[in-house]
């Protein structure tokens, strides 16, 4: 080291060193500039570009080691042989211009073809430094320290191929920095290391030949050879970044306007890549020049695109911190020009706004827009799914259907808004409720369904078990009130049915089928329960169905009659009125009681037309009539809710001809508070007619003061189930006599129904009850057994004709 330390401190003019030093850095510096060319050019043009390259460095190279030779002072006369000169300078291209080409080959093997070009250069470096050597003719003898020597090749070698290594494709700033720098210390390394080995004795006796080129022409040539090729490959490389700035620029104005993400390559690495695709990845554009772009950034791309068979797809764009962005890609090839490489241009669209806009599309058609829960259709995939399941496993599977309780009234009371907000709030509940076992959609309205999957093995007591333990958590999950506004809280119940499968039922669509019935036999009893599907619950179902069918055969065919009740005065001795009542005798079933029917009407919504028939046939019946008695007909809950009835009763009161005034209209407390204010519109309406309002069933409902107050009513009705305890229940008597003492206060008339015996018609004299109705007077009968009455305007004794049948309304 310090022989080295000695030839280059002492027998060197530094002057000379340096300016050896930078005609190998301009050289070097031009040689890096062209090799980025020739890594993206094509075959005939890198071809090109390399010899270039090869040319400009190792005429730089050579021409660092000669002026640096020249700075050495060896104390005897130096000439050179001129062939053994030109040799070295060969050899300096040759192995440059070999070495570069090698490292430029890409592929799989791309760093081993770095690493191999980066020796060639380094041992070319030392090839053509000793060739060189060799042309130095002086008085002397020449001798080398061996061990310097190798060590200098070594070190020439090992910087070389760092140098190929560290420079890559060139296509960076900082690529070239670090080539250059590697490259220019492994000139000087290896020069000055093999100076420092080289050992001249002089001796005058050695010959000296007479065609030596002196140190003076040596020193012209070399400058003026080094500083043609470097002025030719500088010329070349600026004349050529010139146009292909020329030309990138016009590409990049355009590519920036693009709204869609462009990706340029040449022999598959990136070029160049506009703001978009840079905003897009979030990366600069110095980040993804020569990367791989198929490779490391559509590494999912199908081989097909990858090829360039097919020019479209959908993948993920993905780079190293492990993001991933959906994208369509579409490619375009550009063929070759004289300026321009081979360029394929990749058109890059996000699509996570699409993929989010079809989530949520899809996220609508399978979902309840209100609650977030599962629609009918999704749920209805996943029961056939998990029936297939339970077929395979032989693992049952449990369907439960839900209804709240009392749910109308919460409408009519606030608002569908606030009923809205009921079921988004109840929904939300239900969905945090269970694991992924438990399945909850809506269905409509406020009718839920559940679908509950049982562990693989479980037996039938485990699977009614978890069952009912799933549903009384519906159930307290329901229960909690639920805000409204600042001052109500609205407190609902649930019904539940469940059905389970294989057992009751083969199919989805019987297993639903048959939890609505147990849901529906639930609500019956008074609703907040569970109630387990059974056989009998589908004998009364089709009994029912058959029972709507026949009634609605009746209406068609005329086999509906109205019996008529005489409602007199106490004494018995004169009808003021008639209720109508509905009978119906099927050919088939018999006799049926409205008690039996009627309530199926209502659900089937029949109850509006059978009603309407009712009326006017009631209406129709009295207006013939010569002796001008009153005539009652009842109104069910549902005729109530409808606003055209108002209308309805005008125009059947105008074809019919009765006078308004004999006309009353029965309704229940319980029927009016669906929705008290609809109710009121409507009976205030009726009354403007001149038509009577009754108020039946008086103290069996929800009977208040409050609600005599409000509404319109003449009459009140005391219910039959008091009267019939008249004689033993002190709490009966109570009420009765409340009631009739109300409606005296009031200004209302009374009436009390079903009266059957003298102790209970005493009674109601003797409290001064002027109307009375029941089978004591009268049982309900076809008019014709009422001739006498209606049409001779008799007044009657009413006995009492026990074979009638009995009053329901």
């Amino acid at each position: 080291m310090y022989r080295i330390y000695d030839c280059l401190a002492h027998q060197h003019d530094i002057v000379l060193v340096l300016v050896a030093l930078l005609i190998g850095l301009g050289g070097i510096h031009t040689a890096f500039n062209l090799y980025a060319r020739a890594c993206i050019g094509r075959l005939r043009q890198k071809i090109a570009w390399l010899f270039l390259t090869g040319v400009v460095t190792g005429g730089g190279i050579w021409a660092t080691h000669f002026i640096a030779m020249m700075s050495y002072d060896p104390t005897v006369p130096v000439g050179y042989e001129p062939v053994e000169t030109a040799v070295s300078l060969a050899i300096a291209i040759a192995a440059t211009t070999i070495g570069f080409a090698i490292a430029s080959v890409g592929g799989p093997h791309r760093l081993m073809s770095r690493i191999v070009g980066g020796l060639v250069v380094g041992l070319g470096i030392s090839a053509m430094h000793f060739t060189g050597m060799s042309a130095i003719s002086v008085p002397g003898v020449i001798s080398w320290h061996m061990d310097i020597v190798i060590a200098a090749i070594v070190m020439g070698a090992l910087f070389g191929i760092v140098s190929l290594w560290l420079v890559g494709a060139a296509q960076t700033e900082r690529q070239k920095l670090l080539g250059k720098a590697s490259l220019t210390i492994a000139v000087a390394t290896m020069h000055f290391s093999a100076m420092g080995a080289l050992i001249i004795t002089p001796d005058p006796t050695v010959p000296v030949p007479e065609q030596l080129i002196s140190q003076e022409y040596l020193a012209v040539g070399v400058a003026v050879v080094a500083a043609i090729l470097i002025a030719i490959g500088f010329v070349t490389a600026l004349v050529d970044r010139q146009l292909r700035d020329h030309v990138s620029n016009h590409m990049r104005i355009l590519g920036d306007s693009a709204i869609e993400a462009l990706v340029l390559t040449q022999n598959g690495r990136v070029i160049d890549a506009n703001d978009s695709f840079l905003k897009l990845g979030g990366v600069s554009r110095a980040e993804i020049l020569d990367c791989d772009f198929l490779s490391e950034w559509l590494s999912a791309t199908p081989a097909a695109f990858k090829s360039g068979e097919i020019s479209y797809a959908e993948t993920n764009l993905s780079w190293t911190n492990n993001s991933e962005i959906p994208v369509e890609v579409v490619r375009r090839e550009i063929p070759a020009d004289e300026i321009s490489d081979a360029t394929v241009i990749f058109g890059l669209r996000d699509l996570r706004e699409r993929r989010a806009a079809e989530h949520h599309i899809r996220f609508l058609a399978e979902h309840d827009s209100l609650t977030k829960l599962l629609n009918r259709t999704t749920f209805n995939d996943r029961l056939a799914a998990a029936l297939q399941k339970s077929d395979k496993t032989g693992t049952p599977a449990t369907v439960m259907c839900i209804d709240f309780d009392h749910f109308k009234e919460l409408n009519d009371s606030y608002g569908h808004i606030a009923g809205d907000h009921a079921l988004r709030e109840l929904g939300e509940r239900l969905s945090k409720l269970f694991s992924d076992d438990v399945v909850i959609a809506r269905v409509g309205g406020d009718e839920f369904v559940t679908l509950l999957q049982h562990k693989d093995g479980a037996d039938e007591d485990d699977v009614i078990a978890r069952s009912r333990d799933v549903a009384q958590q519906i159930l307290d999950c329901v229960a909690i009130p639920v805000f409204i506004n600042a001052e109500h809280r609205a407190k609902l119940s649930s019904s539940i049915g469940i059905a389970h499968y294989p057992t009751d039922g083969n199919d989805g669509e019987s297993i639903l089928f048959h939890a609505d019935l147990a849901m529906y036999r639930v609500k019956q009893s008074g609703g907040n329960d569970m109630v387990f599907y059974s056989p009998e619950m589908d004998e009364e179902y089709r009994f029912k169905r058959q029972l709507s069918s026949n009634l609605r055969n009746a209406m068609e065919n005329g086999q509906l009659e109205l019996h008529y009740q005489p409602q007199c005065q106490t004494d018995g001795r004169v009808i003021n009125s008639f209720e109508a009542l509905l009978r119906w005798t099927d050919p088939e079933m018999g006799s049926i009681p409205p008690g039996r029917f009627i309530p199926i009407a209502e659900e089937t919504g029949l109850i509006v037309p059978l009603g309407e028939w009712v009326l006017r046939t009631a209406c129709l019946e009295a207006s013939r009539w010569k002796n001008p008695l009153g005539i009652g007909v009842n109104l069910s809950a549902v005729q109530l809710q409808k606003h055209e009835l108002p209308e309805l009763v005008a125009e059947i009161l105008e074809e019919t001809g009765l006078d308004p005034k004999r006309l009353e209209l029965e309704v229940t407390e319980t029927a009016l508070i669906h929705n008290p204010a609809r109710s009121m519109k409507i009976l205030s309406d009726i009354k403007k007619l001149g038509v009577r309002i009754a108020m039946d069933d008086f103290g069996t409902g929800y009977s208040s003061l409050a609600t005599l107050q409000n509404f319109p009513v003449d009459r009140i009705k005391i219910d039959q189930s008091f009267i019939k305890k008249l004689v033993s229940n002190d709490q009966a008597i109570a009420i009765v006599r409340a009631v009739i003492n109300l409606s005296r206060d009031l200004n209302l008339d009374v009436i009390a129904e079903g009266v059957e015996t003298d102790e209970q018609a005493s009674f109601l004299t003797d409290h001064d009850c002027r109307s009375v109705q029941g089978y004591k007077y009268g049982y309900p009968k076809p008019i014709r057994d009422y001739w006498h009455v209606v049409n001779q305007g008799e007044t009657a004794e009413t006995p009492a004709n026990r074979d009638s049948g009995i009053e329901t309304v």
